[in-house]
């Protein structure tokens, strides 16, 4: 059963919790602009990581577990696809639509929502394709 359930859906309920509670942050300044540690470098320059920062590593760490679970087939993996098309769908309308979503922190998690269902797709595709080139075998003979 938690096989269907797209981990990235954790990442846009999270974001969404936050942006329409104003939960971190102050009116001018949102929560993933909030700077969560600076980190001084060798260089001399330093490393300011915000919330949003920490928000997108995360949201690439889920990404990652995605992908490893699209290389399996099955129900649970179809519908687990489907389901991630739907999350792709309702940030794609939160990014367009609702504000405090439209910006480059929201966009490039969109983004991997929408990597997430196509790939689960593809290799879902490629993977059944190779499954019925070897279950054919060699016929006659």
């Amino acid at each position: 059963m938690y096989q269907m359930f797209p981990l990235l859906a954790i990442s846009l309920i999270v974001y969404a919790i936050l942006t329409l509670t104003g939960a971190v942050g102050t009116a001018a300044v949102s929560w993933y602009d909030v700077t969560f540690v600076q980190l001084p470098m060798v260089s001399g320059d330093v490393w300011n990581v915000t919330w949003g920062d920490l928000f997108l590593v995360a949201s690439m760490g889920l990404l990652f577990v995605e992908l490893l679970r699209s290389t399996k087939t099955g129900s649970e993996s179809i519908m687990n696809h489907a389901l991630s098309v739907v999350v792709f769908v309702i940030a794609l309308l939160l990014f367009i639509i609702v504000q405090g979503f439209g910006n480059s922190v929201f966009f490039i998690f969109m983004s991997m929502t929408f990597l997430d269902f196509m790939a689960g797709f593809i290799v879902t595709t490629v993977t059944a394709r190779r499954d019925l080139s070897v279950g054919g075998g060699v016929t006659g003979g």
